[in-house]
């Protein structure tokens, strides 16, 4: 089978580089190893499919090469987005934080539209098609699958990193890549769970709570992210816990310490918690030390934290609680240390960090500098972003610019 272009992927990246190139005039075709496109697009915004953000910032990406995205960000905006979804009849909203949607908040809607899309313009999908490897046959491409072999001019790489690998992203990309000569930055979990060493979280497994979390790389602080906050049985998870987890996995590939610090009262000042809870330990002098917190915390919480504050009868008095364990206290409602050990692995994480090394690729057009007519695009690429329609963000921008530098090349 021969096609001008073979985009290999058929997820956000692939599928917009194939309706781009074909809208060029190309002849192209797709080839995908599961049995259906799309399969990433359906998990993403919870199933509400947040397609981008109405404030994309360069500062929400994260590269070995930190400028290599701005070209590409630049040249297919979210303006562009926006403008694309709705020439193909899909109306898009906006909710917290700038982040957009589909107006129907189901991932399906925009897989049907980008289902729609590709059979319009009569774009050959070949599914259960899984790529073993690529070479270079004279001026051609021969792509090997199980039992076809797919011959073509250009390539567009799109097989995604290794997140989420029940999706097809299982990283058998990567080893392609660097049978073709290419290097990978080493891939990494990022958006995920973090897993703490700490003796009591089955008992804390479950509660939930809104406030700051401190990542902290060799004790010094690197990054501080606000949201809802969720301890588990093997840690700890919540938005903010996935915006911090990109630093923690690239730290701890590195050996480093890492640690969080979680603020469970952000809506009081470290210096406002003495008179707060003098003023209500002497109204309730006479209540236990524990029943004095219900209601300012989560009950699951009370014990432990009171606990680790080297409180060992959690039932004595309020007017029984000496200064150390008051400063205790404190400290722990406003900055409680947990030492991070690892992350939840690929399957529960969201985007990978790392990926192709972006110094080999061509800022401008994403046509490999090692290797004439290869072009990548999406996750593959050493480039990931933070929560909040960036990630897809990019697969729209990358995707569009590929498609159209090999149709125009």
């Amino acid at each position: 089978m021969f096609h001008d272009i073979i985009v290999i992927g058929a997820g956000a990246s692939g599928l917009m580089a194939s309706i781009t190139a074909k809208d060029c005039g190309k002849d192209v075709g797709i080839v995908e190893s599961k049995n259906r496109m799309g399969n990433k697009i359906l998990s993403t915004g919870n199933g509400r499919c947040n397609i981008t953000n109405r404030n994309i910032k360069f500062n929400k990406y994260h590269s070995k090469n930190p400028d290599f995205f701005k070209n590409i960000l630049n040249k297919f905006s979210n303006k562009d987005t926006i403008s694309f979804f709705n020439s193909l009849g899909l109306p898009l909203i906006t909710l917290e934080d700038g982040k957009m949607y589909p107006l129907s908040l189901q991932a399906s809607s925009v897989l049907d539209i980008l289902k729609m899309a590709i059979e319009d313009r009569n774009i050959p999908l070949y599914l259960n098609s899984k790529t073993n490897n690529i070479i270079r046959d004279g001026e051609h491409f021969k792509i090997f699958c199980q039992d076809k072999i797919y011959k073509c001019n250009k390539i567009i790489l799109c097989t995604g990193g290794k997140s989420a690998p029940h999706t097809g992203s299982d990283g058998s990309g990567f080893n392609i890549c660097k049978k073709l000569g290419h290097s990978i930055v080493t891939p990494l979990p990022a958006l995920v769970q973090l897993k703490l060493k700490y003796n009591h979280l089955k008992a804390l497994s479950g509660v939930k709570f809104n406030g700051y979390v401190d990542i902290l790389v060799d004790n010094e602080a690197k990054q501080r992210e606000y949201g809802e906050i969720l301890f588990t049985n093997y840690g700890i998870s919540g938005l903010p816990i996935l915006e911090v987890s990109r630093m923690a996995s690239c730290s701890l590939m590195r050996k480093k310490s890492v640690k969080i610090r979680i603020d469970m009262l952000p809506g009081f000042k470290k210096e406002m918690l003495p008179e707060l809870l003098e003023n209500h330990w002497g109204t309730f002098y006479y209540r236990s030390v524990y029943d004095s917190f219900i209601g300012i915390i989560n009950k699951k919480i009370i014990p432990i934290l009171l606990k680790e504050a080297s409180i060992e009868n959690i039932n004595k008095s309020c007017c029984e609680l000496n200064w150390n364990e008051k400063k205790n206290i404190y400290n722990l409602l406003k900055s409680w240390e947990f030492k991070v050990y690892g992350t939840n692995s690929f399957e529960n994480s969201q985007v990978t960090c790392g990926g192709v090394n972006t110094h080999e690729v061509n800022c401008t057009t994403l046509e490999s500098k090692k290797i004439k007519n290869l072009y990548f695009a999406g996750e593959i690429l050493d480039v990931d972003g933070d929560c909040g329609g960036f990630n897809l963000q990019w697969a729209w921008s990358s995707g569009f610019t590929a498609g159209k530098s090999a149709a125009e090349t």
